[in-house]
């Protein structure tokens, strides 16, 4: 009996919260609108709303966090090189992001498409 009611606890907790269960994969024009909302939100252009809010922080969340996986893998392997400077912030970023998906459809994932950007912004000089 109480191996039953675990069971349906389980069963339960899954399906009524299936997405935290699951990784989500982001596409690059998704995070691309996002990002545009979140820029106007900086700008003062768009409402402060919480729903405009949260897509501010997911937004820089995720930049942040792909620039700094691309950062480590540019330090690990020898095919992949990307020379940012220090001073570089994360509203540029978000900047070329948008600008670099409106130009380089081919790139659907959003982590590939920030990680595509970075070496082509800043590639090392020789």
């Amino acid at each position: 009996m109480k191996v039953t009611l675990s069971l349906l606890a389980f069963a339960f907790v899954f399906f009524v919260f299936p997405n935290q269960a699951r990784a989500e994969f982001r596409t690059a024009k998704d995070m691309q609108k996002e990002c545009s909302i979140a820029l106007a939100v900086l700008e003062g252009t768009a409402d402060k709303s919480t729903a405009n809010a949260l897509l501010v922080g997911e937004c820089i969340g995720y930049v942040q966090g792909a620039t700094d996986a691309a950062l480590a893998m540019a330090q690990n392997v020898s095919w992949y090189k990307v020379c940012m400077p220090d001073n570089i912030s994360t509203e540029s970023l978000i900047h070329r992001f948008i600008a670099f998906v409106e130009e380089n459809p081919k790139y659907t994932l959003a982590s590939t498409a920030i990680e595509m950007m970075l070496g082509q912004a800043f590639p090392c000089r020789k």
